[in-house]
């Protein structure tokens, strides 16, 4: 679960950190009010329909060919670059006028592309297109790098005398010139070339790496007689006809039901290892060489490794806020996760007298199979309740209730799959922004879930857009009914958190403070309050019924359900620590002194309530090495801020539409605007505190 990088969020870390712009991590377009196509270039000869006609400077290009890639990425670069020669040759003193806005220009053309750029690198069915939008984000990202490099623009940017200037203007220049002197921009031009230089490597080993994750989609061949225990709607799905075996993948419609159900630990087990080595060994040099150059460009800039550098502009400040966080995390959480394993291995022992460890295999299986039998919670029951199609018509209907938007569902947009489905989004009559539906798997799309932002929402120029990016069950392929588990329910939710929050933070001035644009340890916040609603009787009464019966899913289920989740937090979350210290130490460690497999093994050792896998190098799969570098405490930190949030809505009530509106406006509205600490005291009326987490994570 994660959102692709804002734009801002990119602008802040490209350079440095050769992170993705999608996000999170995670663009389109729109083109000029042309006609387009229906569907992408596979439906070329289908007669133009005019699209939805929307605010964006154009109408989304979905880029069909290579050509459309280098037209379009090329022309908004050109524009560019005569901005920037624009504001170089003024020779009038500095002012908004000739210098920040713009600059603020040049950025919105970067946000017309970066995005795009690897939104269809990550979703477009034809590999040539991909690559070339791979090809575009990387122009995009040198030319953003030198930008941020070029010292005449930095001197430029400081001469303009702030004390005329309003609010967010003074904010906008403050903070781009704390993101230049972060870039090296004042260091001598040997140094700014080597940082230059360093960029650009990070941005092209990231596309290898994360393309290495993406393509390499591996496989298992069972015969069905060893799916024992999956739902007969999985498997009838999955037969064909003259067939002995059934081929299972690693994608997560495959993946996670197989983990949930299977009987055989032995199936369990092959499909794990074969997840946890994707893109391996190709992506260990890979790595090796991204955390190499990260090191680099740190200790050039004189600090005294990359995690040290990447905490400085986020909430907690500095590294030691990082170690300390992970430690009393940890601390809470061990006891708690060695009971779990106590109990989830006494329940393993039932099926198998010698068994004498869990495996992350058993993870899944054994913590269902002791909800249901100690809680009465069994999951083909739940799932009987989560048809697809219901679930995401309730999870649209309740985000247009809550905040106050109604979508309107655009028929012939231009797409870049068939199966993409588009929204207009409006506020009484006025369309405010715009997203899409990439909901289900196929050939060379991204593997995961994703918010991927398309444009920020700039006051009169575009309008909000983004896109969902998921591999939920695809009704179309399904022989039966498209059923869900709970847990995918919860990510739906999530994910659409995140598009909520970057379609509701728009119409700002400054494309720096527009879009999902907090500080990155708060932006997962927004999203994971959301996961709340999935629990809530009366919400999933809504869109939670049966898929023969339509009985509305029974209180005392859902009540049950509440009482089972309890169960395996504490194996949940050191799972989530041993990712976290292992993005941690793999990037605040001199990696001339870094072994990637030993660390691997001693940070699992240390946090993971599972025991390496022999075989397997989850460093080489783990997107988030790339993505989010040093920073995937975030999901945690981000955690502690949603319990503490949430604790309005728990005394309101998560249907109080007063308290819904009043979230909007203090934590997905603002966007850039403010401080993730004061948007947080706006809506609680106090500072944030750690004690509605501590509470949440001892709670049986």
């Amino acid at each position: 679960m994660r959102f692709n990088l804002p734009f801002r969020l990119a602008l802040i870390a490209i350079l440095f950190l050769g992170l993705q712009c999608k996000s999170p991590k995670e663009s389109e377009t729109k083109a000029k009010a042309a006609p387009a196509k229906a569907t992408p270039a596979k439906a070329a000869k289908a007669k133009p329909v005019p699209v939805a006609k929307t605010k964006s400077p154009d109408e989304m290009i979905v880029w069909d060919t290579v050509a459309e890639v280098t037209e379009a990425c090329d022309a908004h670069l050109k524009k560019a670059e005569g901005l920037k020669a624009k504001i170089l040759a003024t020779k009038e003193a500095r002012s908004l006028e000739n210098t920040l806005n713009p600059l603020n220009e040049i950025l919105i053309q970067m946000d017309r592309i970066m995005p795009r750029s690897e939104l269809i690198a990550n979703v477009h069915p034809q590999k040539d297109v991909r690559q070339a939008a791979e090809i575009c984000e990387k122009k995009a990202k040198k030319f953003l790098s030198g930008l941020m490099l070029d010292r005449s623009l930095f001197e430029a940017l400081k001469s303009v005398k702030a004390d005329d200037l309003d609010t967010q203007t003074k904010r906008f220049q403050k903070h781009l010139l704390r993101d230049y002197r972060r870039s090296g921009v004042d260091r001598d031009e040997a140094t700014r070339a080597k940082l230059a230089s360093l960029d650009a490597e990070i941005v092209e080993l990231g596309q290898n790496f994360t393309r290495n994750i993406r393509e390499d989609k591996r496989f298992i061949e069972v015969t069905e007689k060893e799916l024992e225990g999956l739902p007969a709607d999985f498997l009838a799905s999955r037969r064909k006809e003259g067939q002995k075996k059934i081929r299972i993948t690693t994608d997560y419609p495959d993946f996670f039901p197989v983990q949930s159900y299977a009987k055989s630990e032995k199936v369990r087990k092959a499909l794990y290892k074969e997840y946890l080595t994707r893109a391996f060994p190709k992506n260990e040099a890979i790595l090796k060489s991204i955390l190499e150059k990260r090191h680099q460009y740190a200790t050039t800039l004189g600090y005294s490794d990359f995690g040290e550098y990447n905490a400085e502009d986020k909430m907690v400040k500095n590294r030691k806020v990082v170690a300390d966080f992970i430690a009393k995390v940890t601390k809470l959480a061990k006891p708690r996760m060695k009971a779990d394993l106590k109990e989830i291995l006494k329940r393993k022992k039932k099926d198998n007298r010698r068994a004498r460890k869990v495996g992350s295999w058993d993870r899944f299986y054994y913590v269902k199979r002791i909800k249901a039998e100690k809680f009465g919670v069994d999951p083909a029951e739940v799932r009987s309740y989560f048809e697809f199609v219901q679930v995401k018509k309730g999870i649209l209907a309740l985000s247009q209730e809550l905040f106050g938007v109604t979508f309107k569902k655009v028929e012939d947009a231009k797409v870049w799959h068939p199966s993409v489905e588009t929204y207009n989004v409006f506020e009484g009559d006025k369309q405010v922004a715009r997203f899409y539906l990439d909901l289900h798997p196929r050939e060379g799309k991204y593997g995961h879930a994703a918010e991927f932002p398309i444009f920020s929402g700039i006051e009169g120029k575009q309008m909000p857009m983004a896109s969902l990016v998921t591999n939920f069950p695809d009704p179309s392929k399904s022989k039966g009914p498209a059923l869900t588990e709970h847990h995918q329910v919860i990510t739906f939710f999530h994910e659409f958190g995140h598009l909520m929050h970057q379609l509701l933070s728009g119409n700002k001035r400054w494309v720096t403070q527009a879009g999902i644009t907090c500080e990155w340890d708060f932006v997962e916040a927004p999203s994971q309050i959301l996961e709340e609603w999935a629990w809530d009787a009366e919400v999933l009464s809504r869109f939670a019924k049966h898929h023969k019966s339509g009985e509305v899913i029974p209180p005392a289920l859902v009540e049950k359900m509440r009482k089972a989740k309890a169960f395996g937090k504490g194996v949940h979350v050191m799972r989530q620590m041993f990712y976290a210290a292992l993005s941690y130490t793999y990037h605040s460690t001199d990696p001339k002194k870094l072994n990637l497999m030993k660390t691997l093994k001693k940070v699992q050792k240390g946090y993971s309530p599972y025991p390496h896998h022999k075989g397997t190098a989850v460093y080489a799969n783990f997107g988030h090495l790339y993505g989010y570098s040093s920073m995937y405490y975030t999901y945690m930190w981000s955690l502690v801020l949603a319990k503490d949030l949430y604790t309005r809505f728990a005394k309101e009530g998560l249907l109080n539409k007063e308290t819904a509106m009043a979230y909007r406006k203090a934590i997905m509205a603002p966007g850039g605007t403010v401080d993730a600490v004061d948007m947080v005291k706006n809506f609680l009326g106090r500072p944030y505190s750690f004690a509605a987490y501590e509470t949440w994570l001892k709670k049986d």
